[in-house]
C-alpha cells in the first residue's frame, strides 16, 4: 500500500508496481471521492481515503510495507496518524521520503533570502527530527538514508540552453559536498518496521 498523491509521483506507482505482488494506492483527491477508487493502466488500484483514517484500508488489505512518497511534510498530526498505522500494522515495514531542511541548496538559498519548500508544507524534517519522529511512533528497528537531487526533472524546467549548466553544477560541487556531508543531502528516506501504535 502506499499514498498516491499526483502525476509526479506516477512513476513511483509504476516502480512499487514493478516489485511488489499487489498494490493498493491511497488518494484524497477530490476527483476520486465520487468514483471511490479506480484502476490504473498498471493493473493496480487507487482508492479514496483520508490519511488520519487508514484503519479499515489496512484491516481489510493487510500491506506487508507501506510506502509514504513526499508525504508526511504535508500532513498536520503526522505522529497521530503514524501511530494509529503502527497500531494496526505491527511488523510492517514503511517507507518514507521527505526534503530535507538542512540540504545544500536551502543553505545556499538562505543567503539570497529564499527557501525551498512547497506551499503545501506544514513541516520540515532535518536527520534529527525525523529520527525522532520515528522513535516516538515507535518503529524498531528503523534507519535514514539521504537522497539526492535527480537533475533530471530540472531539465524540463529551464532553457535547453541551461541543461548543461545544471549538469555541471550537480556534478560540481553539489552531488560531491552531499556525499561527503549526508546531512547536506536533498532528502532523507526513513527505513524502518513499526512497533506497537499507542492505539494497540
Amino acid at each position: 500500500m502506499h499514498r498516491h498523491e499526483s502525476s509526479v509521483y506516477r512513476s513511483l506507482h509504476a516502480d512499487i508496481t514493478a516489485v511488489a505482488d499487489e498494490v493498493l494506492g491511497v488518494d484524497s483527491a477530490e476527483a476520486l471521492r465520487s468514483a471511490g477508487e479506480i484502476v490504473t493502466t498498471l493493473g493496480t488500484k487507487i482508492m479514496y481515503g483520508l490519511i488520519e483514517d487508514l484503519d479499515d484500508i489496512i484491516a481489510n488489505f493487510r500491506p506487508t510495507v507501506i510506502v509514504a512518497g513526499e508525504l508526511i511534510e504535508h500532513t498536520q498530526d503526522t505522529l497521530g496518524w503514524l501511530n494509529r498505522v503502527a497500531a494496526h500494522s505491527p511488523g510492517v515495514r514503511f517507507l518514507a521520503t521527505t526534503p530535507n531542511t538542512t540540504s545544500i541548496i536551502n543553505m545556499i538559498l538562505a543567503f539570497f533570502n529564499r527557501e525551498l519548500a512547497h506551499p503545501d508544507h506544514t513541516q520540515v524534517y532535518s536527520y534529527r527530527t525525523l529520527w525522532t519522529l520515528a522513535g516516538r511512533v515507535p518503529m524498531t528497528p528503523y534507519q535514514i538514508f539521504p537522497y539526492y537531487y535527480n537533475r533530471h526533472l530540472l531539465y524540463a524546467r529551464v532553457p535547453k540552453w541551461c541543461g548543461p549548466l545544471v549538469t555541471l553544477l550537480d556534478r560540481i560541487p553539489l552531488r560531491p559536498v552531499q556525499r561527503l556531508f549526508p546531512l547536506t543531502s536533498t532528502g532523507l528516506i526513513l527505513d524502518g518496521r513499526m512497533g506497537k501504535g499507542l492505539e494497540s
